[in-house]
């Protein structure tokens, strides 16, 4: 690292994520790092941690967080789940990501800037995508709000890359791991309702996964790649994709997380139901909550959800290995395993 005492700011540190993500930072002794969430809260016993209570949309609040702490560096994974409503969605991923790059550029100690996107910013492919050919999603053409507000975020942090601030960002998919609280927890679920054995639409469509100790040191990765070139690394101004380089579809994922837990599935077991069945029954069930809460709630099974069923993501990671030294897992099934075990247990 380029200082003998390097100050990391994460938003989203108390998360599934972020929480790898500064489980892994500790590991250089030199590294001391500040934690932003609305509400957070402290797991770590770690003299090296101060945790930070603020709206990343509140601009005052963060600008005070960055006169108090002169952060070197920024690892932005703070994110509403793609459920909540849209104004959320905006204000924290729009709004709260152009607070955080204007403070970041106006602290001289700010040299680096790292953004956790999302497939969901991306056009859908299902050939071997790489980064020079991907399209962001625009406020011309969006699937769903989650999508527009992650694209745009990511578009920011892209054009925000300068002398004065180098920029990276990171596209992620689904990511599984200890501590998840979004997808394994589904998966459980699922298992316990019985329902493990059902699949929708066809399973055709090729997805990426990433463990989430792989997505930690992405991140890690990619700011010593930043600060090691204080402003002049090749990696500023870059987007990557990192995944565990396995394309599958869906459910065959989702059925080795359900073989891993003891619960197999067999081919002539799965029953299938039709995607535009389940397409209807989601936007019925949309449409019923926003008559009955006045668009207050929105249901579990969302539209979006599952037409995303019908996009997927086929990537390459060739980028990631070569300019950030990035090798995803060796063997994804024992990770399969390790995550499933925990999952069972805490789930």
């Amino acid at each position: 690292m380029t200082s003998a005492s390097t100050r990391v700011l994460v938003t989203g540190g108390c998360g599934f994520l972020g929480g790898h993500i500064v489980q892994q930072l500790l590991h250089d002794s030199a590294t001391s790092i500040a934690i932003v969430s609305r509400n957070p809260k402290p797991t770590f016993d770690e003299s090296r941690i101060s945790y930070h209570s603020a709206e990343i949309a509140n601009k005052a609040q963060i600008q005070a967080i960055f006169d108090k702490i002169k952060p070197h560096a920024v690892i932005h994974t703070a994110s509403p789940h793609h459920t909540e409503h849209a104004s959320l969605l905006k204000r924290t991923n729009i709004n709260g990501t152009r607070n955080l790059l204007q403070a970041a550029k106006s602290c001289p100690e700010t040299w680096a800037f790292i953004y956790t996107s999302s497939d969901s910013a991306v056009l859908s492919t299902q050939t071997p995508l790489t980064e020079d050919k991907a399209q962001l999603y625009t406020a011309e053409h969006y699937p769903n709000i989650y999508s527009l507000t992650k694209a745009l975020a990511d578009a920011s942090v892209l054009e925000a890359n300068s002398t004065e601030l180098s920029t990276v960002v990171l596209r992620l998919p689904a990511i599984y791991g200890e501590h998840d609280t979004n997808f394994l927890p589904q998966l459980v679920s699922s298992i316990r309702k019985q329902e493990h054995k059902m699949q929708v639409g066809t399973n055709e469509k090729l997805f990426e996964f990433l463990y989430v100790g792989k997505a930690a040191e992405a991140h890690v990765l990619a700011l010593h790649a930043l600060l090691d070139g204080q402003g002049l690394s090749s990696v500023a101004g870059e987007a990557f994709f990192v995944s565990d380089g396995v394309p599958q579809p869906f459910f065959d994922f989702a059925r080795k997380c359900y073989a891993a837990a003891g619960s197999p599935v067999k081919p002539e077991e799965v029953t299938s139901i039709p995607l535009g069945v389940m397409q209807v029954m989601a936007s019925v069930g949309e449409w019923l909550y926003f008559i009955f809460t006045f668009g207050m709630k929105t249901p579990a099974l969302r539209r979006d959800g599952i037409d995303h069923l019908n996009k997927g993501c086929c990537w390459s990671i060739d980028k990631a290995k070569k300019m950030l030294g990035y090798e995803p897992v060796r063997d994804q099934d024992e990770m399969i395993a390790q995550s499933m075990e925990w999952a069972m247990k805490s789930c």
